[in-house]
C-alpha cells in the first residue's frame, strides 16, 4: 500500500466515511485530543515499543511521524473468506515537546469467489478447511483478495493504554551525592519570591479562626496514636503536598503528636529544624534552601515549592501549639534496595523511640509497595514491604487524582535526564473527578501492591522546584490561626 493510499485511508477514517460497527463498546470519537508533554520521536517510539510487546511487526513508511503494522490474520474464517487487521498510528507535532498520538485498527475482509474451482468442497463441507488451507492461491482468489470492505476506527483503550505507560509510571528519584550542586542566588530572589506566611506574625491578633480549614475527608475514622499512613505520590504536585499538609493539622489538632515524614536527605535534618523554629522570614528561606539538596542540577520533584510551602506551614501550624515535627528520611548514600532499607530503618527506630506517635510518610509511590520487583529491578525491595513486616497496623495510601500535570523527571530516548513539566494521567482504579474535597477512602481487601486505600488530591497541577525564579504558582491563602501581637513592655 502506497504513502498516498495510507493517507487517503487516514482521512477516511478520520471524516467518518466508514461507519461500521466497532467490536468493543467504546465510542470511535474521542471526546478530546489528549496532548502528550513529550516529543513526538518520543511519544511515537514508546507507540511502538506497546505494539511490538504484543506481537506486531512493522511495515516501512516513508512519513517518521506514520507507523504501520502488517496485517494480521482473525480466527474465524469461513467459506473461504478470512478478516485481516493492522494498526495504523498518526503523530502529530505541536511542538518541541508536544504531541498528539492517534492509533488506528484497520480491517479488511478477503471474500473468495472460487466456487467454479471447488464446488464441491463449498456446498457439502466434506473436506476440513485446513485440506485446502496450505495450497497455493489459485489466480481467481489472488484477483479477489481484496474484494472485501476495509474499515478503520480510533482505537481508544489502546489510545489510553499508551497515556498510563507515558503518565502514570513512576518519576526517576535522583539520589547522586557526588552531583555538586548549583551556585545559591539569594540576591536574585524578589519580593514575590519568598512565601508570605511569616508576615502574619505582627499582623495584629487573631478573631476565632480554625487551625484546618480544609478537613480531608473521613480521616478522623482513622485517626488513632501509633498509625502509620504511608501515602505513595506522583511527585512534583501541587496538590499532594498540599492535602497531606491537610492530613497533618488534622491529625495534630485531634490532640495526637504527628510525624511528617518527607523524602528529604537526612543531612538536611539540621537545616530544617532551624527553620521550624525560625520565624520564616525571607532570610530564613533563604537559608533552608541554602542545603544541597534543593540546589541539585536534576530536581525530580521531592524538592519542589509545594514540599517548601509544606515545611513552611508546619512552621506555622507548630506556633500555635500543634504538636507536629518533619523528619527528613531519605539517604544519598545508597539506591535502589540497599536505599530503601535504609529509609525504613529510620521508621523502625523511631517507632521503638516514640510509640504513640501517628506517622504520615509521604514517598514515591515505587517505595509504598509491599510486593517485591519492578520493570527495572525485579529484586528490589520497596520500603512498604519491610515496615509492613513490623508494623501490620500500617495504612497505606495509593494517591487518587484527575487528569492533570506535574513535575518530573526521565530518560528521553538518547538515555539523558531529563526534568520537566509531564503529564499524569491516572489508571482506572485511581482516576476520580476534579473539584472535589479531599478524602480517604479504605479499600474492602489490600491490593495486589498492598494499597489499603486511596488519599484523594484532586486534579494534579505542577509545582516548580523551590529555587526555581519563575513558573511560581503563588500558595493559597492562609488561613492558619494568627498570634497575638507582640508589643514591647
Amino acid at each position: 500500500m502506497s504513502h498516498r493510499i495510507l493517507l487517503s485511508c487516514l482521512l477516511a477514517v478520520m471524516a467518518g466515511c466508514t461507519r461500521s460497527a466497532r467490536p468493543d463498546s467504546e465510542s470511535e470519537t474521542p471526546r478530546y485530543e489528549h496532548v502528550f508533554l513529550k516529543p513526538l520521536e518520543e511519544a511515537l517510539a514508546e507507540t511502538q515499543k506497546l505494539l511490538a510487546e504484543k506481537g506486531y511487526t512493522f511495515v516501512p513508511t516513508e512519513d517518521e511521524t506514520l507507523l504501520l503494522t502488517r496485517w494480521q490474520k482473525t480466527n474465524g474464517a469461513q467459506w473461504g473468506n478470512e478478516s485481516e487487521y493492522r494498526y495504523l498510528v498518526s503523530g502529530l507535532r505541536l511542538g518541541s515537546k508536544q504531541s498528539v498520538v492517534r492509533i488506528f485498527r484497520m480491517w479488511r475482509t478477503e471474500i473468495s469467489n472460487n466456487s467454479e474451482q471447488r464446488p464441491n468442497l463449498y456446498k457439502f463441507m466434506q473436506y476440513h478447511h485446513t485440506i485446502f488451507e496450505a495450497q497455493e492461491r489459485n489466480p481467481i482468489e489472488e484477483v479477489n483478495k481484496d474484494r472485501g470492505g476495509m474499515h478503520g476506527l480510533r482505537d481508544l483503550p489502546l489510545e489510553k493504554e499508551l497515556a498510563l505507560r507515558l503518565e502514570s509510571g513512576a518519576g526517576i528519584e535522583v539520589v547522586a551525592r557526588n552531583i555538586a550542586p548549583g551556585a545559591d542566588r539569594p540576591h536574585l530572589r524578589g519580593p514575590d519570591f519568598y512565601l508570605a506566611r511569616w508576615k502574619q506574625d505582627v499582623s495584629g491578633p487573631a478573631t476565632e479562626v480554625q487551625p484546618c480549614p480544609q478537613e480531608v475527608r473521613e480521616l478522623n475514622t482513622l485517626l488513632k496514636p501509633r498509625l502509620t499512613m504511608l501515602i505513595g505520590e506522583q511527585l512534583g504536585s501541587s496538590e499532594t503536598p498540599r492535602v497531606v499538609g491537610d492530613a497533618a493539622c488534622q491529625s495534630a489538632a485531634a490532640g495526637l503528636a504527628v510525624t511528617l515524614g518527607l523524602s528529604i536527605p537526612r543531612t538536611e535534618q539540621e537545616r530544617i529544624n532551624r527553620y521550624l523554629a525560625s520565624p520564616g522570614a525571607p532570610g530564613d528561606q533563604d537559608e533552608l534552601l541554602r542545603g544541597p539538596f534543593w540546589r541539585r542540577p536534576y530536581q525530580d520533584g521531592r524538592s519542589s515549592r509545594a514540599i517548601m510551602d509544606l515545611i513552611d506551614r508546619i512552621r506555622s501550624l507548630r506556633t500555635y501549639g500543634l504538636f507536629i515535627s518533619v523528619v527528613a528520611y531519605d539517604t544519598d548514600e545508597a539506591t535502589g534496595t540497599a536505599r530503601d532499607a535504609l529509609l525504613s530503618e529510620v521508621w523502625e527506630k523511631r517507632r521503638k523511640e516514640r510509640p504513640e506517635e501517628l506517622f504520615i510518610i509521604l514517598a514515591g509511590n515505587t517505595h509504598a509497595r509491599t510486593v517485591e520487583g519492578t520493570s527495572w529491578d525485579r529484586d528490589f525491595v520497596p520500603m512498604a514491604r519491610r515496615l509492613a513486616s513490623n508494623d501490620p497496623g500500617m495504612r497505606i495510601f495509593d494517591l487518587s487524582y484527575a487528569q492533570g500535570r506535574r513535575w518530573g523527571c526521565d530518560l528521553n530516548r538518547q538515555a539523558k535526564l531529563v526534568c520537566t513539566v509531564v503529564g499524569a494521567s491516572p489508571s482506572e482504579r485511581v482516576a476520580a473527578a476534579p473539584g472535589q474535597t479531599p478524602y480517604v477512602k479504605l479499600f474492602a481487601q489490600p491490593t495486589e501492591e498492598g494499597h489499603h486505600g486511596l488519599l484523594y488530591v484532586g486534579a494534579l497541577t505542577p509545582s516548580m522546584p523551590a529555587i526555581s525564579l519563575e513558573g511560581h504558582e503563588p500558595p493559597p491563602e492562609s488561613k492558619a490561626p494568627q498570634p497575638p501581637k507582640r508589643t514591647r513592655d
